[in-house]
């Protein structure tokens, strides 16, 4: 589940005959800084899905288990704006209806960097490509570098209260855009050198192309000696519309942070673990995701707007979404293999095409065979028509390699969003390979 973590606080009653007193509740990000983090993560709830007209609704249950070290490389508006995490344990497991599932970070992937940007933190591995799963696992946790825009940076009383910036909340709540905000701390108490402080309101924002609607109430501690927040419990109810690439939930989740600050760095994450991490821009390389075939029969390393929503024995279905909004659909197909050096014919190729379930084709834009920049094989069919009497554009890719393992793309879209998905089709049949030979 995406973005079932957010932000920091908390809240003690007051305590009889405490006299009022002024403390700052304020974080100074620098770079250097290392913490490490416990996070334990406690969702329940029911997932809704349409079958044959009517609604469904599922058990949804979810636990996540993450210790990590995270080291600020550079700050930017007094936040944490580039971050190296090291992570010592990252777990996740859910139960979909009867069906259970389990996520696990690999340890040559446990070095992640963190760019903190308006539309959502960038996570990814300067030691190769991600899975979608493995991204989402470091992805969809409560986000540390927001901790200090949720505090009022100032002097405050016990019982003051302050507004959270938008800034914060977006980041706190992982939306890609916030559309509105209620949310409000307040300092409960102040004693022993701890504020004990909450938080609580409402938010609503998007995230991949779904309206989110949260109700979050949430308890910390701040240490008034070190400056820094050291524990948090967080609950929200969750309110999930649905969306290009995730059905609708409803969800209350938990979250309990543990925080403590490191006197040293630790070895994986010191100036050489870091060095790969880029001070500058991003390269693209660096962000491809990769897909490895169940069965073997081929690999892709892809960009990560394109989200994998299904996948079956023979196909794999994933969905291009640009800023939030569904542009269009990929369906790759394990052809058969044919003999070392040969592949399909053309014409029979062309005869599969035409036989696809629910489409005619009205007009054909382009009909040729080509190759690859690396040389393979490439036939491809791009045409108008309908699918079930809904005008759309088709582009079908047919790819073989030296030893005859093939593969079939099918990038369908609406006639209008041809301009938005450019050359992507392209560039996702190119990115497929295929295993070496034995």
């Amino acid at each position: 589940m995406r973005g079932l973590v957010v932000a920091v606080v908390a809240v003690v009653a007051d305590a009889p005959g405490v006299v009022a007193q002024t403390v700052t509740l304020a974080e100074t990000a620098a770079a250097g800084d290392c913490f490490h983090y416990h996070l334990e993560l406690d969702l329940r709830g029911q997932m809704l899905i349409l079958h044959d007209g009517s609604k469904h609704e599922l058990r949804l249950e979810a636990k996540a288990r993450h210790s990590f070290s995270e080291r600020t490389l550079a700050v930017v508006d007094g936040w944490p704006a580039r971050s190296a995490r090291y992570y010592t344990d990252a777990v996740a497991s859910a139960v979909v209806d009867v069906e259970k599932m389990q996520r696990t970070l690999p340890a040559d992937r446990r070095l992640v960097a963190v760019l903190r940007r308006s539309e959502g933190p960038l996570c990814f591995c300067p030691a190769g490509p991600l899975t979608r799963d493995e991204l989402d696992l470091v992805t969809e946790h409560f986000n540390p570098q927001c901790l200090a825009g949720l505090l009022p940076g100032k002097p405050v009383q016990v019982g003051d209260t302050w507004n959270l910036s938008p800034a914060a909340v977006q980041a706190a709540c992982l939306f890609d855009r916030l559309v509105k905000h209620d949310l409000t701390g307040q300092l409960k108490a102040a004693a022993n050198g701890q504020a004990e402080f909450s938080l609580a309101g409402t938010a609503e924002g998007i995230e991949h192309g779904a309206v989110v609607k949260l109700a979050i109430t949430a308890t910390g501690t701040f240490d008034l000696t070190t400056q820094r927040i050291t524990t948090l419990t967080w609950k929200q109810k969750d309110q999930r519309e649905q969306g290009p690439i995730a059905p609708a939930s409803r969800v209350e989740v938990t979250l309990h942070l543990k925080r403590q600050r490191l006197a040293n760095i630790p070895q994986e994450l010191d100036d050489n673990a870091v060095a790969a991490v880029p001070s500058d821009a991003i390269p693209a390389t660096m962000t491809q995701l990769r897909h490895d075939d169940p069965h073997g029969r081929y690999s892709l390393v892809y960009p990560r707007d394109w989200h994998i929503t299904g996948q079956t024995e023979q196909h794999l279905i994933l969905r291009l979404l640009d800023r939030g909004e569904f542009i269009a659909q990929a369906t790759v197909l394990a052809w058969k293999k044919a003999p070392p050096g040969q592949h399909t014919p053309a014409h029979e190729f062309q005869k599969a095409v035409q036989a696809t379930p629910g489409w005619v084709a009205k007009r054909v834009l382009e009909d040729r065979e080509t190759t690859t920049a690396d040389g393979r094989w490439l036939y491809k069919i791009v045409a108008e028509g309908t699918t079930d009497d809904v005008p759309v554009l088709q582009s079908f890719y047919l790819l073989a390699g030296p030893q005859g393992d093939q593969v079939a793309l099918t990038v369908a879209m609406k006639p209008e969003r041809a301009k938005a998905v450019g050359s992507r089709d392209r560039e996702l049949i190119e990115a497929i390979r295929f295993p070496a030979k034995k």
